[in-house]
């Protein structure tokens, strides 16, 4: 008897306890997995109850920002397009979602679709590295609601993905091939318009504006010179209806870009900072950065100077060209390229000139180190030439003898022809100068 009263004493006692451990679970007076259900079903009627479906920019951790067009109906089907290629672009898929708690409330897409491009392992598909892709995420917890904007978070790589509601006008854009085309827009006019630049302040009056469109990369960039050293700003970007948009905004000082809109009629950018201030993206001839700040790096490494003249020769230069091609040929050889190929880590400038002996091209090289002063200036010293050089050495004398003597610079000019080309220019007698292509 009294071993079944202390049974019972025990199970009544194990009831409290559940039952308490079950009311300190409650939030709100709703069980965690109550909670969890509305959540789910809450952030589906959002998905959903965007009638003209959303724009969303997907950045990821081994690539930079992408902009896709999603729609997703009820029946967990969604409808999507991205900026990946031409295909991708005008090509709608449709795939299935699914929202489920895995530890909070996710998105996930759960058949093969866009998305899964810039995930995928094999680099063969869009690019990447081999194994990881982009290291991008097709998983997503929610992160919020602010808006008219949901922000997600991917599970595994932290991708950042926030979709944005569209009006019937931006979803037209999606749908009539307008990403294919503003795609194509924007990268014309960036590959046309090299030389891109906002004003900065009183201490840096320009700070160029460049992009790399490489679907490796998808990065924009501030490059500006503070005390004779190169700074470089840097952000992902995704292509928008309109433009651009960064996840995190790209700074300079106070100056922060959310967003760039492109109007095509009018042929401009204007960014809008993340204060509301609209600045426009000005169209320069020559790059702000100095041609001898970037030389020997991996901007640039040379100049190329071709065997065809150009107009922006000095007639100095063109003179000593035509008097060695004159003396080569005497010992039966045709000029060809110059090229003057700079080192900035190891201080060495290199001139190789390329002759031809028939159909054959010999290149023959003439070292030289140099130090250059902070304005740019350089003063090279002769180092070494190959034994093989001996059959042209009289013959490239004068360039040969000129370099060791004077001192140079670097700078762009605008060829008639050409276009904006590299220019070493001597210090000592200003008269003579040579262009030639930038590499």
């Amino acid at each position: 008897m009294k071993t079944k009263i202390l049974s019972i004493l025990c199970l009544a006692l194990a009831l409290s306890s559940c039952k308490k451990g079950s009311e300190d679970l409650m939030i709100d007076g709703k069980m965690p997995e109550l909670r969890s259900q509305e959540s789910l079903k809450t952030y589906k009627e959002t998905l959903t109850s965007a009638e003209n479906g959303w724009a969303a920019y997907l950045f990821t951790e081994g690539g930079g920002g992408y902009g896709f067009y999603m729609d997703f109906n009820d029946e967990d089907r969604v409808k999507m397009l991205a900026e990946i290629d031409g295909g991708t672009a005008t090509d709608l898929m449709i795939s299935t979602y699914r929202l489920k708690a895995v530890m909070g409330p996710s998105l996930l897409f759960d058949t093969y679709n866009y998305l899964h491009l810039l995930a995928d392992p094999n680099s063969d598909v869009v690019g990447g590295t081999a194994g990881v892709g982009f290291k991008s995420d097709f998983e997503f917890e929610f992160s919020g609601i602010k808006g008219d904007t949901v922000k997600l978070i991917g599970k595994k790589r932290r991708s950042d993905l926030f979709l944005v509601k569209l009006n019937t006008q931006q979803q037209e854009f999606y749908l009539k091939g307008g990403l294919k085309t503003l795609v194509s827009d924007l990268t014309n006019y960036f590959t046309v318009n090299k030389n891109l630049y906002i004003k900065g302040n009183d201490e840096i009056s320009k700070v160029q504006f460049s992009v790399n469109m490489d679907l490796t990369v998808k990065k924009a960039f501030f490059t500006w010179v503070e005390n004779g050293i190169v700074k470089t700003a840097e952000a992902p970007f995704a292509y928008t209806t309109n433009g651009m948009f960064f996840n995190k905004p790209l700074v300079f000082n106070n100056i922060a870009f959310k967003t760039i809109a492109w109007d095509k009629t009018k042929n401009q950018l204007t960014a809008t900072t993340t204060t509301g201030k609209q600045i426009e993206i000005l169209r320069g001839d020559l790059p702000i950065i100095p041609l001898h700040i970037l030389m020997g790096t991996d901007r640039f490494k040379s100049i190329t100077v071709f065997s065809t003249p150009f107009q922006t020769w000095s007639p100095s230069f063109a003179a000593m060209r035509a008097t060695m091609s004159t003396s080569l040929t005497l010992n039966t050889r045709r000029l060809g390229n110059i090229n003057f190929i700079f080192n900035d880590e190891t201080k060495q400038m290199k001139i190789t000139v390329t002759t031809f002996r028939s159909i054959l091209p010999t290149v023959s090289e003439f070292v030289y180190s140099y130090t250059k002063t902070i304005d740019g200036t350089y003063d090279f010293v002769f180092v070494n030439t190959e034994e093989r050089t001996a059959v042209i050495l009289n013959a490239v004398l004068p360039l040969t003898k000129i370099f060791a003597d004077h001192k140079f610079t670097l700078d762009y000019k605008l060829d008639p022809v050409q276009g904006q080309v590299g220019s070493i220019t001597s210090v000592d007698d200003p008269n003579f100068y040579v262009t030639g292509e930038l590499k």
